[in-house]
């Protein structure tokens, strides 16, 4: 049996940073990617990991004032089900009348809301389709530069890997 990682203190943390008059939005998104697009991304950037305590390579954590949502594929139902809290609400991807976390942050947060999101994690194209999308609410996208999760994550955050990268023979190609 999972024991889920208790994210209380986290996401407390999380939305004292995100009420705060430095960013003062009203949700955050936190994808599983790096910012390389990488599905498999080193231990210091599991930052959707950390903040949920789900490990499964696909998802997408959406964190508002009073709500966690994790998005995730059919691949994962289970695996996130044992390894969040009960902090959080699983979004199944995938079922009929399930939005995306696009969907969900454009249409189903409150006109107006200001989501913010590490711009490094998200492409220029998905970027601007959601900034439209915000905007055509009344709301906007946030580029905020200091990754917030990183910020509650603190000290124990694990380092960056430092490994020479190496060229591969074409055959490899």
């Amino acid at each position: 049996m999972v024991t889920p990682v208790n994210t209380s203190d986290r996401l407390k943390q999380l939305r004292e940073l995100m009420s705060s008059n430095k960013y003062n939005i009203g949700a955050y998104v936190v994808p599983s990617e790096d910012a390389h697009q990488s599905e498999y991304v080193a231990a210091c950037d599991e930052r959707r990991p950390f903040i949920s305590g789900f490990d499964g390579s696909a998802g997408c954590a959406v964190v508002t004032t009073d709500q966690a949502s994790m998005f995730t594929d059919g691949r994962y139902f289970l695996q996130a089900r044992q390894q969040m809290d009960d902090n959080w609400t699983l979004m199944k991807w995938g079922i009929a009348g399930v939005p995306s976390w696009q969907e969900y942050v454009t249409d189903h947060l409150p006109a107006g809301t200001r989501v913010g999101i590490d711009p490094t994690l998200i492409t220029a194209e998905q970027g601007a389709k959601l900034r439209e999308a915000l905007q055509a609410k009344s709301g906007d996208l946030v580029a905020i530069s200091e990754n917030l999760v990183d910020v509650v994550w603190g000290s124990a955050r694990p380092v960056r890997p430092e490994d020479p990268a190496f060229v591969l023979d074409v055959k490899y190609a």
